[in-house]
């Protein structure tokens, strides 16, 4: 028997795609999580009611949030974690930099981890057995908090923040700040940073902003996600300039191990150079904090 999924974008607008059949559906502690082929992107996983990523097109958001940050980054990176990323195609596209030594994922719902280890190979195609990486089920703000461990780049890979769900206190200044203790000299911390459409992207300006408030150094960029049904933009952060579009260009080319499915020269000259009413409204966010959060529509 087969369903739809209403992916609720704002309270006027509701997209649907249509389930072939559920491969599983489990209530965690933490979310809803749903594992589905679909007609349209194949095989999906669903968060809450929202597409986390989708095997037609996963390596678009993969390959963006991992690679151009470690291209541009002052340093290679040896040390990573990764906050979020269940799936474990980020977990597999920071193990394709040969520098990278050890690689951490810290996710809060070892559920959801488990089922995708078993249902989604296709993703991490055998990146949690890699001898560098190391999965650990917890609260990746406490785990960082606590940690006193500082890594060349923090990828993070979470969901976009629920007023229910686990991941709103890691969109905040406090967190923030955390992290930038957390880097070495010269590292770099990227996120996911919700849509970009011309209709929804004030979490992304608020998010701007609020990096701006932390570090010296940011990149916003963007690409579409046919499965996100937007342009998906991300953010790279540092307190040291970025090296040039060239430099990154060879550094991943001289880096990364294998091909690349969206990435070449043309696509990282094009990455954060945005429209105009995108450049005018990351000047305009406001700050995010504990006592006032920005939840994502749902």
């Amino acid at each position: 028997m087969t369903e739809w999924l209403k992916e609720k974008f704002s309270p006027y607008e509701i997209h649907l795609h249509k389930f072939k059949r559920i491969i599983r559906k489990k209530r965690t502690k933490f979310q809803n999580m749903v594992i589905a082929d679909t007609y349209s992107f194949g095989r999906c996983l669903v968060l809450d009611g929202e597409i986390q990523s989708a095997l037609s097109d996963e390596k678009i958001y993969h390959e963006l949030l991992v690679h151009p940050p470690a291209g541009f980054c002052a340093v290679r990176p040896e040390k990573v974690i990764i906050l979020g990323g269940g799936e474990g195609a980020t977990l597999r596209e920071a193990l394709r930099w040969k520098s990278v030594k050890k690689a951490v994922m810290v996710d809060i719902d070892g559920e959801t981890v488990e089922f995708c280890k078993k249902y989604l190979e296709p993703w991490h195609r055998g990146s949690f057995r890699d001898r560098r990486a190391e999965v650990v089920y917890d609260d990746a703000y406490s785990y960082v908090k606590n940690s006193s461990d500082k890594w060349d780049m923090i990828i993070m890979d979470l969901p976009c923040p629920l007023e229910a769900g686990p991941a709103f206190k890691l969109y905040t200044l406090e967190f923030f700040g955390i992290l930038k203790k957390h880097l070495s000299k010269g590292a770099v911390l990227v996120t996911q940073a919700g849509g970009a459409s011309s209709v929804d992207s004030g979490f992304h300006f608020a998010l701007y902003a609020t990096l701006k408030k932390a570090f010296g150094h940011l990149m916003s960029y963007q690409m579409f996600v046919p499965s996100f049904d937007v342009p998906w933009a991300f953010i790279a952060a540092s307190d040291k300039k970025f090296v040039s579009r060239k430099t990154a260009w060879n550094n991943i080319r001289r880096g990364v191990k294998g091909s690349f499915y969206t990435l070449n020269g043309d696509a990282l000259e094009a990455l954060g150079r945005n429209t105009e009413f995108f450049n005018k409204g990351l000047q305009g966010g406001r700050i995010i904090t504990e006592r006032k959060p920005v939840y994502f529509f749902k």
